[in-house]
């Protein structure tokens, strides 16, 4: 027979055929409303409410689909009841029976004292308690058991209380197996019947399209963008350690745009922890300015440096500095004095509690016929040694002599370390001190009468730096020593990675950088990692065409960081903001154009308009994004737009992009139809209409940098504008289905193309964006005319 039934399906309301089994079902009810995989989408949508999730989970067919689920521990744990109910009826029914009478009391206390005692005896006491009081408890028991066996009716109320002390243990382990059947139904209830079923009404109260909903659970690794634990391992580290792996030491180049990732690529490649142990990793910044030799003498200090720590020897402790000596003599000194205070106070100390005891020995047991013994026998020993001393000189002499020279302080030459370590810390002195050395002498003779004779003299050394050529000589003979030892005793490298080059300025310096400090490359073993922008990569790739460069003759090898892909941006953001849905990784991807730095700076963007908007939906969501940052946009066009001149008539088209960022600036006048008007005038007339003048004629044309600030700007309002469209309407999954029908433009990998296209040339963007357009169902761009 079933053990819960509900009224019909007209009904509403479920029975309840046990007691306690609907406080049981709320319970778990009541935790799983609780948990935040569904508390958070509490007023994410308007039909998810927690009143209609507890209407749910009180459905007659949701609660049979629970009890069904756990209807094996659901019975057992019945089972148990019952019997524990049973057990304490039982328990209950025997005990009003009971009736203890005085030798049942007698019998049952003394033999309750017996342990009691021996308890107290043991703890307290130690086993110094007299062994009368137990021996009285022994006859206590001893006589009422007798009369409990001699008295019939005290027997037979003697067997009732076994019987009752019997039922109560089997009370203890049935109420155990009902709490442990209870627990385990509870907890299936809970986590696999009610849980799982609540995720399924809450789908079905959401609707469609739920991955527009924004979830922001945990998103620790934007806040820490630069942690090792959040980096994620691309395609383009693997190349780069397949490249060092095929050459025995050489520099390869790393280039790409801002904010792909070269910096996190080296220092991954520099990292302790995905290099082979004994690797020499040094990671260094190249300077903002062109100062080839400053930066050579921080290279070569940081190398001797980390050599150093790599084998934990300490880079101060050269033994050359005087006030390194000074300190370590005073220290010596102070030592030496806290040795010697400390040894007399314990000396003192055993002195003074060891004196009284023996003097107390001495008197009591010190006789004069043993004075007199030891005296006579330390006097004996004393003739024997002053015997030998006449006698045999050369022996007790040899003697006295090993003994003193074992006493004598042995002074060992101090080592710093093996002879590269010498090496590392005399160059690491060097480079970091300025020596110089004076002598004065002086020699004079009394006054005499107030006149006076004397001379004197003064020599001053200073050390001459380091020429450029010695730095380059010195620096390339220790890194060759260091790369033999490495290879020769641990199998291991040198890499040298050298961030941000690009700082420099223009190609041109930074070719005049590597011109000058090539002459350190190329060592054995020795693996230089360089971080070039693209032009000078780019003129790497073009090597003899038409003529030699620079990075032809200093680099060996180049790996162009692309922008991430979909699939790498997915992974990057499943590390760093794991609840972000499919809809916010493909527009942050898009809007970043595949760059890892601008990924995560949108991705916190992101997070700051839902703040303060308290907006979920992708709808809300992502137009807030899109004209934020086109607004930022266009007010830098602004900028350079106005370090031109400007004629009357291109009063109007400057007015009308003031007005356009005016209302982008604004967070409601941006989301109005007058600010969709003119973006979509902007994004369609990448060559704009000037009005006509006063006598008709039409207004001059822009000239030729002003035009193509113009266009880029156009360009970067189409854009946006298809962004807007994609993103910002409501059937975005719909939308996305039927991309998917052109594999090429309907790829959202093509979005983030657009956008770094939109850096090489507004007109190859635009045909770029057209195409994906129409995969889109958007209609292409038509211009025409403001009606404003």
């Amino acid at each position: 027979m079933s053990v819960f039934h509900h009224l019909g399906p007209e009904e509403s309301q479920w029975t309840w055929d046990h007691a306690g089994d609907e406080e049981l079902y709320s319970v778990a009810v009541r935790a799983c409303m609780a948990a935040p995989e569904i508390s958070k989408h509490y007023g994410a949508r308007e039909p998810v409410t927690r009143e209609a999730v507890r209407a749910a989970a009180y459905e007659p067919e949701f609660i049979a689909e629970a009890f069904d689920f756990t209807r094996t521990l659901y019975v057992a744990h019945r089972r148990a009841a019952q019997q524990a109910e049973q057990a304490e009826a039982e328990y209950e029914a025997a005990s009003a029976q009971l009736v203890l009478d005085r030798p049942l009391r007698l019998f049952t206390g003394s033999l309750l004292a017996i342990p009691a005692w021996i308890i107290i005896d043991v703890v307290f006491t130690a086993g110094w308690l007299t062994n009368w009081a137990l021996l009285l408890f022994l006859f206590m028991a001893l006589v009422a058991g007798l009369i409990l066996v001699a008295d019939q009716p005290s027997n037979q109320r003697a067997r009732h209380a076994a019987e009752v002390a019997g039922l109560r243990l089997w009370l203890i382990a049935w109420r155990k197996d009902r709490a442990d059947a209870h627990t385990k139904w509870s907890a299936a209830l809970t986590q696999n019947a009610v849980l799982p079923q609540l995720r399924i009404a809450v789908h079905h109260l959401l609707g469609d399209d739920q991955d527009s909903l924004l979830s922001l659970e945990n998103h620790d690794g934007l806040k820490d963008a630069h942690n090792r634990r959040y980096v994620v391992p691309t395609q383009a580290e693997r190349q780069l350690r397949q490249k060092m792996a095929q050459i025995d030491g050489g520099t390869i180049a790393v280039c790409g745009s801002r904010g792909a990732g070269k910096s996190t690529l080296l220092r991954s490649c520099t990292d302790q922890q995905s290099t082979r142990t004994f690797d020499l990793t040094v990671f260094i910044q190249a300077p903002a300015e062109y100062a080839p030799q400053e930066f050579l003498l921080t290279l070569f200090g940081e190398v001797c440096e980390t050599y150093l720590k790599k084998f934990s020897l300490d880079p101060a402790e050269t033994g050359v500095f005087v006030a390194i000596r000074k300190r370590r003599i005073i220290r010596t000194v102070v030592q030496a004095v806290r040795w010697i205070v400390a040894l007399a106070l314990a000396l003192a100390a055993l002195t003074a509690a060891l004196g009284r005891g023996a003097q107390w020995l001495y008197e009591r047991y010190a006789t004069p016929e043993m004075v007199d013994r030891v005296h006579q026998s330390s006097q004996q020993g004393l003739d024997i040694v002053v015997g030998l001393w006449r006698d045999h000189p050369w022996i007790s002499g040899f003697v006295l002599a090993s003994v003193g020279l074992w006493l004598l302080p042995q002074f060992r030459r101090r080592l710093t370390g093996p002879t590269l370590a010498q090496e590392c810390q005399r160059y690491l002195y060097r480079l970091r001190t300025v020596q110089s050395s004076s002598t004065a002498v002086n020699f004079g003779l009394p006054p005499v009468h107030g006149v006076s004779l004397g001379s004197s003299r003064t020599t001053s050394v200073s050390s001459v730096p380091f020429t450029f050529p010695e730095l380059v000589s010195d620096f390339r003979e220790l890194l060759e020593k260091i790369s033999h030892q490495l290879d020769l005793v641990f199998d291991s490298r040198v890499v040298i990675a050298i961030d941000e080059l690009d700082r420099l300025g223009d190609a041109t310096t930074a070719r005049k950088f590597l011109g000058q400090i090539k002459a350190i490359f190329g060592i054995k073993g020795v693996y230089y990692l360089i971080s070039v922008a693209e032009d000078v990569g780019a003129a790497f790739v073009r090597r003899g065409l038409p003529h030699r460069d620079v990075t032809d003759s200093s680099l060996d090898d180049l790996l162009y960081l692309q922008p991430r892909t979909v699939s790498e941006s997915k992974s990057l953001l499943a590390v760093r903001a794991p609840s972000l849905t499919q809809p916010y990784v493909l527009l942050l991807h898009a809007l970043a154009g595949g760059i890892p730095r601008d990924l995560i700076r949108y991705a916190r963007r992101l997070i700051e308009v839902h703040h303060w908007t308290d907006r979920k939906e992708l709808k809300d969501l992502a137009p807030s994004m899109i004209l934020e940052e086109l607004a930022e946009t266009l007010e830098g066009f602004r900028t350079l737009l106005a370090m031109r001149e400007w004629t009357a008539t291109g009063g109007p088209l400057l007015n009308r992009l003031y007005v356009l960022v005016r209302l982008l600036r604004s967070p409601h006048e941006r989301l109005e139809v007058e600010a969709r008007t003119r973006i979509q005038y902007l994004a369609d007339n990448p060559v704009p209409m000037l009005p006509q003048t006063a006598t008709g004629a039409a207004g001059d044309p822009l000239d030729g940098e002003t035009l193509t600030l113009w266009q880029e700007a156009s360009a970067c309002a189409y854009f946006s504008l298809t962004l807007l469209q994609i993103f910002g309407t409501p059937d975005f999954d719909s939308r996305f289905e039927h991309a998917q029908n052109d594999v090429m433009n309907g790829d959202p990998q093509r979005l983030a193309e657009a956008r770094q296209e939109l850096a090489v040339s507004p007109f190859s963007a635009r045909i770029l964006l057209d195409d994906i357009r129409a995969a889109w169902t958007l209609t292409p761009s038509n211009p025409w005319i403001d009606p404003h």
